[in-house]
C-alpha cells in the first residue's frame, strides 16, 4: 500500500514538473573571452560593462563568471561561496538578444532571468542555497518621518510621461528620460524612478562591502538621484572631493546604513565550467 502511494506521488510530481513553464532564455547569445586590456575603456582593468538595451539586447564586457552571477541573482560577493579560482579572474564578453522586448526598462527583470538560464547552459553552473549568518548593512530611516531632498515618493500618476533625470547635479546637458520602473546605475550615481526602496538596497549592495538589506519599513515607490565619490576615484586623484556612499545616502536620501548580523541566503557553487567557444 505504501509503495503504491509513493508511486502515485512520483507520478504527480513528474506531471507537475512537465507542466511547469520553462525558464525564459535568450534567443541568441555569444560568449567570448575578453581581449587583454578590455577594462581600460571603462576606466580601469577591473571595470566592466553590463547593460540592457531596447530591442531585447543584453551586453556585458570584461565580466567574470562570479560577477555575472551577482548580476543575474542580485547578490553580494559575500553570498557566493566556493567555485573554481578562474571564476574570479577570467573575463568574458557577452552579447545576447531576445525577441519581443522593444522597451529596455520592461526587459530588465526578464534579462536577469534569461542570464540565469545562460549561466546554467553555457557555464554549466549549478549551486545549492543555504542560510548563513553574515554581517550586513541595515538600511533604515535616519530621522522618523523625514526623507532627504533627493529621495521622493512617486505614486506613478504620471508614468505615461518620461521624466528627465540629471546624471550629475548641475549638469548642463540634462540626462536620459526615465520611465516608471527605470533605473540608472554607474560608478558614483544611483538614479531610479518609481521603484521600491528594496531596489535601492539591492543596488547599494553592488557598491558596499557587504549585503544591504532594506529595513526602512517604507511602503510604496520612490524616485531617487544620489551622487557620491567612488572610493577608487578618490584614491586615484586626492584633489577630487565628494561624499562617500554612506554620507550621500544620509545627506541626500535621509537613510543610514547600520551594521548588523542577519541570516542571509548564500549560493554554494557545486559546478562551473568554462564556456565552449562560439
Amino acid at each position: 500500500m505504501e509503495g503504491l502511494r509513493l508511486r502515485k506521488l512520483l507520478v504527480v510530481a513528474a506531471l507537475v514538473a512537465a507542466q511547469a513553464p520553462a525558464p525564459p532564455s535568450f534567443d541568441v547569445a555569444s560568449i567570448k573571452p575578453s581581449a587583454p586590456g578590455s577594462g581600460d575603456r571603462y576606466g580601469g582593468g577591473d571595470r566592466y560593462l553590463s547593460t540592457v538595451q531596447p530591442g531585447g539586447r543584453y551586453l556585458a564586457a570584461n565580466v567574470t563568471l562570479r560577477l555575472l552571477m551577482r548580476i543575474a541573482y542580485g547578490v553580494h560577493e559575500s553570498q557566493i561561496i566556493g567555485g573554481p579560482a578562474w571564476m574570479n579572474t577570467e573575463r568574458f564578453d557577452v552579447s545576447a538578444k531576445a525577441d519581443g522586448y522593444p522597451d529596455a526598462a520592461a526587459f530588465r527583470d526578464q534579462a536577469r532571468l534569461m542570464l540565469r538560464s545562460l549561466l546554467a547552459d553555457r557555464f554549466k553552473l549549478t549551486f545549492r542555497r543555504e542560510q548563513r549568518e553574515l554581517s550586513i548593512y541595515a538600511m533604515v530611516v535616519a530621522k522618523a518621518g523625514e526623507l532627504g531632498p533627493r529621495l521622493r515618493r512617486d505614486d506613478g500618476s504620471d508614468c505615461a510621461t518620461p521624466k528627465v533625470v540629471f546624471p550629475k547635479p548641475g549638469a548642463p546637458d540634462g540626462g536620459a528620460p526615465l520611465v516608471c520602473g527605470g533605473e540608472m546605475f554607474t560608478s558614483g550615481i544611483l538614479v531610479a524612478r518609481a521603484l521600491p526602496l528594496s531596489t535601492l538596497a539591492l543596488t547599494a549592495t553592488r557598491v558596499a562591502d557587504r549585503v544591504v538589506v532594506d529595513e526602512t519599513e517604507l511602503p510604496g515607490k520612490f524616485d531617487w538621484d544620489i551622487f557620491w565619490l567612488p572610493d577608487d576615484l578618490a584614491l586615484r586623484d586626492p584633489r577630487i572631493s565628494g561624499p562617500s556612499m554612506f554620507t550621500a545616502l544620509l545627506e541626500q536620501a535621509g537613510l543610514k546604513l547600520e551594521s548588523r548580523r542577519r541570516q542571509i541566503d548564500v549560493f554554494v557553487i557545486e559546478r562551473a565550467e568554462r564556456p565552449e567557444p562560439d
